[in-house]
Order: C-alpha cells, then sequence, then structure tokens
C-alpha cells in the first residue's frame, strides 16, 4: 500500500467510525477497486480533494457530508459517459442503506450536483457560489491550480484514460477543453477557491495550451 493510499485509508476510516468494521472494510475496497484502476482520477486525484478540503473546509455548511460526498463523488467514473454522478450517487446510496448514515439525501445531492460541468458562478464573471456543491466541484478541479511540474505529470495520467485516441487527436482535444476553460470567466466557483487558486490554474493550463499549438507537448 502506497502513503497515499494510506492517508485515505485513514481519513476514511475517520469518517466512518459509525460503522462496523465489516462495512467500513467492505467499501474501503470498493474504493480501492474503483480509484485503484484508474490512472487519473485515482488516490492522487482523491487526496488532492481532501487536502483542499482541509483547507476550505471553514467555508462549508456541512463538512461532513461534503467530505462523504468526495470519497463517492467519482468513484464510478468513464471519461466517455455522461452519466457518471448518477451512477456515483447510486453506489454512495448503496453504502448508505448498510449504515445508519443520516445525511443521505443531502450527500446524493452533493454528488448529483457536482455532475454539472458549469454554474451560474463560473459563467458570470461577479456572481460566486456558496453551497456545498459548489465547493465540492471545485475541490474536483483543484489539480489545476497544481506547481506545474505536478500539472503535467497529471495532464499526462489523464493522457492514460483517453488511450482510445491517438496523440494528434487527443492533442486537439485536449487543447479544446483548455482553452474551454481559459474563456469561461471563472475556473472556481467559489470566492475562496477563485482568490487562491484562478491566476495559478490559469496559467498552468495557458502554458500548456501554448506547448500544444506550437507541437511541443508529447504525452
Amino acid at each position: 500500500m502506497t502513503t497515499t493510499q494510506q492517508e485515505l485509508q485513514t481519513r476514511w476510516d475517520d469518517l466512518t467510525s459509525f460503522v462496523s468494521s465489516q462495512i467500513r472494510d467492505k467499501w474501503w475496497q470498493k474504493i480501492c477497486d474503483e480509484y485503484g484502476k484508474r490512472p487519473f482520477r485515482g488516490f492522487e486525484h482523491l487526496l488532492i480533494m481532501l487536502r483542499a478540503f482541509d483547507k476550505y473546509k471553514d467555508h462549508l455548511r456541512d463538512r461532513y457530508a461534503t467530505a462523504m460526498a468526495i470519497f463517492f463523488k467519482n468513484i464510478i467514473y468513464d471519461p466517455l459517459a455522461d452519466d457518471n454522478a448518477d451512477k456515483s450517487e447510486r453506489v454512495f446510496r448503496e453504502f448508505a442503506q448498510e449504515t445508519t448514515f443520516d445525511s443521505e439525501n443531502y450527500v446524493a445531492d452533493l454528488i448529483s450536483k457536482s455532475g454539472l460541468s458549469s454554474t451560474g458562478a463560473h459563467l458570470n464573471a461577479n456572481q460566486s457560489g456558496e453551497d456545498d456543491a459548489h465547493f465540492l466541484m471545485d475541490f474536483d478541479m483543484a489539480y489545476l491550480a497544481e506547481p506545474f511540474d505536478k500539472f503535467v505529470e497529471l495532464e499526462r495520467a489523464q493522457r492514460k484514460e483517453y488511450s482510445h485516441f491517438d496523440e494528434e487527436k487527443y492533442a486537439q482535444q485536449r487543447k479544446q477543453v483548455l482553452k474551454a476553460f481559459l474563456v469561461i470567466p471563472n475556473i472556481y466557483a467559489t470566492t475562496p477557491l477563485r482568490e487562491d487558486l484562478e491566476g495559478r490554474a490559469r496559467d498552468n493550463i495557458q502554458r500548456e495550451v501554448e506547448l500544444l499549438e506550437k507541437g511541443e507537448r508529447k504525452y
């Protein structure tokens, strides 16, 4: 087990201390099975989300529910599918039904809402989001503001999830996606993450786009 997995398991055990060890271990194995098979939205991405949660949790309305939602937000993830949030929500409900967890509907709603590609807070320059769902979406995008070397490492990991694309097609598609981030007024919906991460994320994305346009980026 890697140090990343060890930290995640410790967090999971703390979060689910209210359930039996049998149920806790069963669902930890489910988390490992799903996240462990993905190069990008896997253990490291999950830990980046949780560390963002640590930093901004004082802004959340329900910290505990949001932490739970983080573990299940991407538990089902297919880069070609458009129903990942719905499927992840159903998996979370399966977990909740095996426990005495009393915020099932709130967490399920967070997971469902976080499946949106954008909200008014992303598309309107003077608008910001304050709901836990906005923070959950921002945590999912926190990786964009990692130091550039780490950002590139994560971009390369993401490339592996699109192995069905040849290099040229993937570069074209990725450039379009990254440019879309630069066009919208806000990458981050919430004021705290916007203030802390927006500039660095845009710098990373702009550098990556320039490398792609010059044909100098090889994944």
